[in-house]
């Protein structure tokens, strides 16, 4: 599995080193090899306008399939929080449209003590990180086993 980010700073890293399995790809959609034929990716961004934007661009990629194979599945969409407050109504609401598109949308709260912490892993997972962590592992799973 691969974590995906729709634009520089969504917390690809970060998410990819708190939930413990899958491969940070950076940014743009993965290019598939024979010897890698398929692939499942969860998208991620930042839960502000410019993050949800970002994210309907991509969302809008994979529907067209644009310049990537038919056997890459797309899990779902992370937005992770951008500050403590309350995120804008315009990236709340590109949210909500998102949710019609994609086959998940999961939400991550903000956790301050990641601004401090040089490997994120030295923190611990928060609650909706271990929730999101089985979530995921759960689906990919279930993909992994309708195509055997």
């Amino acid at each position: 599995m691969w974590w995906v980010g729709c634009h520089g700073g969504a917390g690809v890293s970060t998410l990819a080193r708190l939930v413990g399995f899958g491969l940070d790809f950076g940014k743009g959609w993965p290019t598939l090899t024979p010897a890698m034929p398929a692939t499942q990716v969860v998208l991620v961004c930042r839960t502000s306008a410019a993050g949800t934007w970002a994210a309907t661009g991509a969302i809008e990629q994979w529907r067209r399939r644009s310049g990537m194979s038919a056997s890459m599945t797309l899990l779902g969409v992370v937005a992770v929080a951008a500050s403590p407050r309350r995120p804008p109504r315009i990236a709340t609401e590109r949210l909500q449209l998102l949710r019609g598109w994609a086959p998940q949308i999961w939400r991550v709260g903000w956790v301050d003590a990641l601004l401090a912490a040089d490997d994120p892993r030295d923190v611990g997972a928060p609650p909706d990180i271990e929730a999101l962590r089985t979530t995921i592992w759960q689906r990919a799973r279930m993909n992994l086993d309708g195509k055997r």
